[in-house]
C-alpha cells in the first residue's frame, strides 16, 4: 500500500481521550505507523488512529508552529492502490 501525506484538517476522526504517555511519545517522535483511512467522496475518514490524531490536534492547538507540521502519513485502504511502486503495475500480471 502506498503511504501519502494529508493535512489533519482533511481527515474526519472522532476525538478520543488518550494517555499522557501517548502524548509525550507523539510529541517526541511523531507517528511510528501511518493512520489508516478510507476515502469517500474526496473525504478522508479515519479507520485506525483516532487517538493519535487527537494527540496531534492538541499539540497543534498548543503550538501552531510544531516542527513536524500538520501533515499526517496515511494509508488509503479503499482506493485500489495496493502496490507501493507504480513501475510494477504493467509488469506483474499473474
Amino acid at each position: 500500500m502506498r503511504i501519502v501525506k494529508v493535512p489533519i484538517s482533511q481527515i474526519q476522526y472522532q476525538y478520543t481521550a488518550y494517555t499522557q504517555n501517548l502524548y509525550d511519545s507523539v510529541k517526541r517522535i511523531g507517528f511510528s505507523f501511518p493512520i489508516k483511512v478510507m476515502i469517500n467522496d474526496d473525504i478522508y475518514q479515519c479507520i485506525d488512529g483516532h487517538k493519535r490524531l487527537s494527540v496531534l490536534y492538541d499539540i497543534l492547538k498548543e503550538n501552531p508552529q510544531y516542527h513536524r507540521g500538520d501533515f499526517v502519513c496515511v494509508i488509503i485502504i479503499n482506493n485500489g492502490n495496493t502496490r507501493s511502486n507504480d513501475c510494477w503495475r504493467g509488469r506483474n500480471s499473474h
